[in-house]
């Protein structure tokens, strides 16, 4: 793989990683697929090797790296298995992410250094049934009880809904759609009137997603996350760089599934000849490569610039809407080309066709990531 103007410690870091996540989470994951669950035991594997919780400031129990680390990170990660990354991106960038950008020193105590070690894991309560992309259509409330907030409200497609000991939850505490009706909330699932039931997905077999009720959850003050009414903005906050990451999920699928081909093209052998050597399968082949370098290349440059602090709405909804794009298309072309093969279960490329689609929608579908863009360009 070229370098694509990575430092010395970021290579370093990607084979490293590469090495540990093939030896280490490969077999868990797949393990994880084949009984549609997420394999708890990921986190403190991760934590014992080292690579848990990597860009999270060393004082809070992280390992001090960089975005661009992170990056490399998740896309490794999907290449073992799209489930599992889902897992550990919900809990790592949605969940504990905000609790370190905008928590108390008691509730970083409380729930972002347990996070960090693997022994509490996080989930992010923002989608509803009738509410994904319009955040200002969220119907969960939290209404004033006393010394308490008292939430009522359910979420749907929650990535680690089933297996979370606490929830970031976005709530309605004022009236209407305006930007101060939000806040977010750090909520214990042993709490009583916490409730999930998991759903059974097209792919990403290895990640739980649920659908969690609320009913009457009583939530001490101390755990309003940041300030009440600010939800919306926070929640935007959270987004943009969840974008950049989340793109390395679609990129790591691509990747792997342009590999796959690659390799099998010139083991695979039809009237007398490697397969690879015939122009239909060439020129598909090389298109992949140059899709794949490309969104590699405009992820980095989305991290760059908001590693600079540099303004990077545009550039990371880019990044996502190419890597989602492309994880669909060369995930479907690499399952075509590898014939009646691909079609088997037992073959890795069906399963990457079956995660890919899931890059569409996650973190904002390409409709919002266009709407996104081209508002940045003045159109709308």
């Amino acid at each position: 793989m070229e370098d694509f103007g990575l430092e010395r410690e970021h290579r370093e870091f990607r084979d490293a990683f590469r090495r540990f996540v093939t030896a280490k989470i490969a077999p868990l994951a797949e393990a994880g697929e084949r009984e549609h669950r997420f394999p708890r035991e990921v986190y403190q594997v991760l934590r014992d090797g080292g690579f848990l919780a990597v860009n999270f400031p060393e004082a809070v129990g992280g390992g001090g790296a960089d975005l661009l680390t992170a990056c490399i990170y998740y896309e490794e990660l999907t290449r073992a298995a799209a489930g599992v990354s889902a897992g550990v991106f919900a809990h790592h960038h949605l969940a504990a992410g905000p609790v370190l950008r905008i928590g108390t020193e008691e509730q970083q105590r409380e729930f972002l250094v347990p996070a960090l070690r693997g022994e509490r894991i996080g989930a992010f309560g923002l989608t509803e049934p009738d509410a994904g992309s319009d955040i200002r259509g969220i119907k969960t409330t939290a209404r004033r009880n006393g010394g308490d907030w008292v939430l009522n409200g359910s979420k749907l497609y929650i990535t680690n809904g089933g297996i979370a000991d606490f929830m970031v939850v976005a709530a309605r505490t004022g009236a209407g759609r305006s930007g101060d009706a939000l806040s977010l909330f750090l909520v214990d699932t042993a709490t009583p009137g916490v409730s999930a039931r998991d759903l059974v997905k097209v792919g990403n077999h290895s990640s739980s997603t649920s659908f969690v009720s609320l009913e009457d959850v009583r939530v001490p003050a101390r755990r309003v996350l940041g300030q009440v009414g600010q939800g919306l903005r926070q929640l935007k906050e959270t987004l943009t760089e969840g974008r950049i990451l989340v793109a390395n999920r679609g990129l790591g699928l691509a990747q792997e599934a342009y590999e796959l081909i690659l390799r099998y093209a010139g083991e695979r052998h039809a009237f007398g000849k490697p397969i690879g050597s015939f122009q239909a399968v060439a020129f598909k082949i090389a298109d992949m490569a140059a899709r794949v370098d490309a969104v590699r290349l405009m992820i980095y440059r989305a991290a760059r610039l908001r590693m600079a602090e540099r303004e990077c709405i545009r550039e990371a909804s880019m990044a996502k809407y190419l890597a989602s794009e492309t994880a669909v298309r060369v995930t479907g072309e690499a399952l075509l080309l590898h014939g009646g093969a691909g079609y088997m279960e037992e073959m890795k490329v069906a399963r990457l066709y079956r995660d890919a689609p899931e890059a569409w929608i996650g973190e904002g579908t390409n409709e919002i990531q266009l709407n996104v863009i081209a508002r940045t360009l003045g159109l709308l």
